[in-house]
């Protein structure tokens, strides 16, 4: 009886050791889980802590805008800061490479080691010279400035075709690369003195294109009149606008009304070959009622010249016991028929003429 509680105790301890072998390995995930969240949420602490508070005293920010890369650079490590260039940009006031930027500002504090952002000029930029010839002073100023460049010196010359005060010449050239803020400089025109309208009317064109380029006006429209019998010769002024004597402002023009001339007069031109024909009309003869000089006769004469490729100098001459009368002289490609009236003393002969060269000879 004595051996019993013995053989109880023993057995429990048995059963307890069981059950603490039976625990499996996945009821230590949740101790295991919150040991990897304890040590990552210490690192990312520690990380950012030294992230936003860098190791070291505090420094006071210098002046780096207007210094050289350089000259910066130097005084970023006297203070144990760094530079980091955030940007670089052109700049009309900077020269390339000088800080024209810069964050944290001058005079604020921050600790050894932090990192400053600058602003880096890339120099002034080069522009295109706009062309101002022709323009007004003032307009050319204007057009400078909106190129980023100024106006230079002013220079006058006598120019007597440009309106007073307009761009002459520049320099630099149009168009020509310069840096931004370059001076240009310009020649302006004196202008010319005043100038009336001269009067046009009744010369030829030939002749007051010569004058108009002599006296610096400007012709406008040339218009001419249709032709038509009894019109003045061909480019004869008959109208102008202004009318003489009214200033003519810059550039102005004058325009002229010509006349278109005459129709062309036929003239008679005869080739040698054939000859020309005399057909000769008799006055009745003289009687008691009708008397008439001793061997004066009054003739209607017809001479036929035939047309020809060229025109030629043909002379008609009635030649007559008074002597030689020339009845036409005239250069002509034939083609028509004269008619004369002609009073002839005793023996008569019509004779006609190429140049020198006798062509025919009639007898009356």
């Amino acid at each position: 009886m004595s051996e019993g509680p013995p053989r109880r105790r023993s057995r429990r301890s048995a059963q307890a050791k069981v059950r603490v072998r039976s625990r499996h390995w996945t009821d230590w995930l949740p101790l295991a889980s919150l040991a990897i969240f304890l040590i990552a949420f210490g690192w990312v602490a520690i990380t950012a802590f030294n992230w936003l508070s860098p190791a070291g005293g505090s420094v006071l920010v210098p002046q780096f805008m207007g210094l050289s890369m350089d000259r910066a650079s130097a005084r970023a490590d006297a203070i144990h800061v760094a530079l980091h260039v955030l940007a670089r940009k052109p700049d009309y006031h900077a020269a390339k490479g000088v800080i024209v930027g810069q964050l944290p500002a001058a005079g604020e504090r921050v600790r050894e080691g932090r990192s400053i952002d600058v602003i880096v000029s890339d120099g002034v930029p080069i522009v295109k010279a706009p062309n101002v010839s022709n323009m007004s002073l003032r307009d050319a100023k204007l057009t400078l400035e909106n190129a980023r460049l100024e106006l230079g010196s002013v220079r006058q010359a006598t120019n007597l075709d440009v309106p007073e005060g307009d761009v002459l010449d520049q320099r630099p050239q149009p168009f020509a690369p310069v840096t931004a803020g370059t001076k240009v400089d310009v020649t302006v025109a004196k202008g010319r003195p005043l100038t009336y309208t001269p009067s046009f009317i009744g010369l030829s064109i030939d002749f007051v294109k010569r004058v108009a380029k002599e006296s610096h006006i400007t012709l406008g429209d040339l218009r001419y009149n249709p032709i038509a019998p009894g019109a003045q010769v061909k480019g004869t002024v008959l109208s102008q606008d202004p009318p003489a004597g009214v200033l003519l402002l810059p550039k102005q023009k004058v325009a002229l009304r010509l006349s278109g001339g005459a129709p062309p007069t036929p003239t008679p031109s005869p080739t040698p070959v054939p000859l020309a024909t005399v057909t000769a009309e008799p006055s009745p003869s003289p009687s008691s009622a009708l008397p008439s000089p001793v061997g004066q006769r009054t003739l209607r004469v017809s001479v036929v010249l035939p047309r020809s490729a060229n025109q030629q100098q043909i002379r008609v001459v009635l030649q007559d016991s008074t002597g030689s009368r020339t009845l036409y002289q005239q250069s002509t490609a034939g083609g028509i028929t004269l008619t004369f009236t002609i009073k002839v003393v005793g023996a008569g002969t019509i004779e006609t003429y190429a140049g020198d060269t006798l062509l025919s000879a009639t007898p009356l």
